[in-house]
């Protein structure tokens, strides 16, 4: 496995330093370590019982890693001004995000590399319990702050205090809730630790897409948006 991730460090450096071509987005993006979807995708790889990482699931509050530094915000992005386009292959969405910097918090079954997750998991437990109330123990935290996530990443999208607490209100709530709008099967933007680049005083980031039932964390909201545009969103099968 550490072949395979050195190699990808090396695949996009090569491209970064051959043309500068990655921060202008014309470099073909580096996805997961390893960047195969196959690989996410075999069930043996799953991080719940619910899916790969990319699905975005949220089980418990313990789930939420806090770390520090800088980082990419899409959480609330999906339709206009803060767009999530899907890409020609229907496998991935182009998001529009907000670039924060503080407190912040990972979700560890949505970690996108894999040696990392694994890495994680050995320190703060499956559910994430060992480093919940520990700010930055979480090894995840400390490949964010160094680059060292998502080859090529510029900045990793993760959520803020604000969306912790949004989240832990969906984990809790029932189909009908007040305040949650309960989506049925669809495409989404799974953009937890998602590599972006910086323009224009935004992230740029390519998220991967899941196709499933997903929560949003406002009443009576639109489940499909139209004209290739999905949410970022996540799900709680609670």
């Amino acid at each position: 496995m550490k072949q395979i991730q050195n190699f990808a460090f090396l695949v996009a450096l090569l491209c970064v330093a051959a043309t500068g071509a990655f921060a202008q987005g014309q470099c073909k993006p580096v996805h997961f370590v390893p960047d195969s979807q196959e690989f996410w995708d075999y069930s043996k790889h799953w991080t719940t019982n619910y899916g790969p990482a990319y699905r975005d699931t949220n089980e418990a509050l313990s789930n939420f890693l806090p770390c520090t530094g800088s980082y990419a915000l899409c959480f609330n992005s999906g339709p206009e001004p803060l767009p999530c386009t899907l890409d020609k292959t229907g496998r991935f969405a182009n998001c529009k995000c907000t670039i924060e910097s503080g407190l912040q918090f990972v979700t560890i079954n949505s970690i996108l590399n894999y040696d990392v997750y694994l890495e994680t998991v050995s320190v703060c437990g499956m559910d994430g319990s060992g480093c919940a109330t520990q700010v930055d123990k979480a090894p995840v935290c400390r490949y964010i702050q160094q680059g060292k996530l998502i080859p090529g990443a510029e900045i990793i999208s993760d959520f803020s205090p604000q969306v912790r607490t949004s989240q832990s209100e969906a984990m809790a709530a029932h189909s009908g809730a007040s305040g949650i709008t309960q989506c049925p099967k669809a495409p989404y933007a799974g953009c937890m630790t998602a590599p972006c680049r910086i323009e224009n005083g935004y992230a740029e980031c390519s998220c991967p897409v899941f196709w499933g039932p997903f929560q949003l964390t406002q009443p009576n909201a639109e489940c499909e948006l139209g004209n290739d545009l999905i949410w970022s969103a996540s799900y709680s099968p609670n």
